[in-house]
């Protein structure tokens, strides 16, 4: 008697022993699961707000662009002809042999130390005070267009209207 009782004992231990191994394993999948899909979640959502401007470039690299010819259009943020100019740009890089044009934003914190209240555009110390396009030809600054009149007109020549 002795011995079915053993038998039922060690079977009942190792039932009670599956059960809560299955339960562990099962409760470990889920909570798992549930961490990986936020994770994905997470990667997927950070990969949708990253995104690289080849055309926005710093002040400091305006002679530096590995073409050989190309403009910049350094421009402040509440300057109300900016989207004119940029819409106007875009009409101009639609054009066959077009050079390319590359933007720098005044406003930002990397470019504060190239705002002045004059204009200084020869030497190594360049400085803005407003909107400028400039034509850079063999790391050298060759043609400036400051003020809406002068950039609007050099926008008109090269898009052709």
């Amino acid at each position: 008697m002795e011995e079915k009782f053993n038998i039922k004992q060690l079977i009942l231990f190792i039932l009670i022993i599956m059960i809560t191994l299955g339960l562990f394993y099962g409760i470990t999948t889920i909570v798992l699961d549930k961490k990986n899909n936020k994770k994905v979640d997470n990667t997927e959502e950070a990969n949708n707000d990253v995104t690289i401007d080849y055309n926005t470039i710093l002040a400091k690299n305006i002679l530096s662009q590995s073409q050989e010819a190309y403009y910049v259009l350094a421009s402040f943020t509440e300057d109300s002809n900016v989207t004119e100019y940029k819409n106007t740009i875009e009409k101009y890089k639609n054009k066959e042999n077009s050079l390319k044009v590359y933007e720098v934003d005044l406003n930002s914190a990397f470019n504060k130390a190239y705002v002045s209240d004059e204009s200084n555009l020869t030497g190594e110390n360049i400085t803005f005070k407003e909107t400028t396009l400039i034509k850079v030809e063999n790391k050298q600054i060759k043609e400036v267009f400051e003020g809406k009149d002068e950039i609007t007109k050099a926008l008109s020549t090269l898009t052709g209207e």
